[in-house]
């Protein structure tokens, strides 16, 4: 009997959606990580197989403001305007840039290792963020103020004309205070589409009293943003405490 009740369950795996079809991720390979004294870290990586590199940060509301950087740039060089010479630079950055290098790298030190530094001084470009329904850029694709009771949500490039697109840029203001449980977070997911499914290249957890940005691409793409949260969307989490705003767009 235990054995027959054993593979009815394996049946009932194989059978499930989820069981059958798992979500498939690229490899996140660490190129930099950052941390300033305000509390903002912002962090560089590389995905696999998409061969794609992002950037993030992440920064305590009311004291670490996130940087405002300029969408023109390269990931190298918003790299190099937020460290300082003596810090060395991920040579994958570099490779990411193209042939056309700044200058200042001439007097950067490359490297084929991760780079970790801790207790810089936070760039001029610092943005503090007013309030927790404050728009993060000048222009974006959706903007959801934060509600209680606010439905889990995708966004691709298909609801936005259907054209292929660069990046896939996101942002989330947790509202809960600092303090409140860890498990109340708010998460926003990055994809592209690899021709036959839908591939994750990042996948984060934003905790209460935080805010955070993702960036992730270089090739036209499409890209789908997706987000929920900790509480299951509850409009009675903590008396309709439990909320955040979301912010995204697709960018070339």
């Amino acid at each position: 009997m235990r054995l027959i009740a054993a593979i009815a369950a394996t049946m009932v795996l194989a059978a499930s959606p989820a069981a059958a079809e798992p979500e498939e991720s690229d490899r996140e390979i660490p190129l930099a990580h950052i941390e300033y004294t305000t509390g903002l870290t912002v962090s560089f990586s590389d995905s696999q197989p998409s061969n794609e590199v992002g950037m993030s940060q992440l920064g305590i509301i009311g004291r670490a403001p996130l940087i405002a950087w300029e969408r023109s740039n390269s990931y190298l060089q918003t790299y190099l305007e937020i460290t300082p010479p003596d810090v060395p630079v991920p040579q994958r950055l570099v490779d990411d840039h193209g042939t056309d290098l700044p200058a200042e790298l001439q007097r950067r030190r490359i490297t084929s290792e991760p780079v970790t530094v801790r207790g810089l001084t936070a760039p001029a470009g610092a943005v503090l963020s007013a309030s927790c329904t404050a728009e993060r850029w000048g222009w974006h694709l959706w903007h959801d103020n934060a509600q209680a009771g606010l439905a889990p949500k995708s966004y691709t490039t298909l609801d936005f004309g259907g054209f292929k697109e660069r990046r896939a840029e996101s942002f989330i203001f947790n509202c809960l205070p600092a303090g409140s449980p860890s498990y109340l977070w708010a998460r926003h997911r990055l994809y592209y589409w690899n021709g036959t499914s839908w591939w994750k290249q990042a996948d984060e957890k934003v905790g209460p009293g935080l805010q955070a940005e993702e960036v992730k691409g270089k090739v036209k793409l499409h890209r789908k943003v997706t987000y929920d949260d900790g509480w299951g969307s509850s409009p009675n989490c903590l008396s309709g405490a439990c909320t955040y705003t979301r912010e995204g767009r697709f960018t070339s």
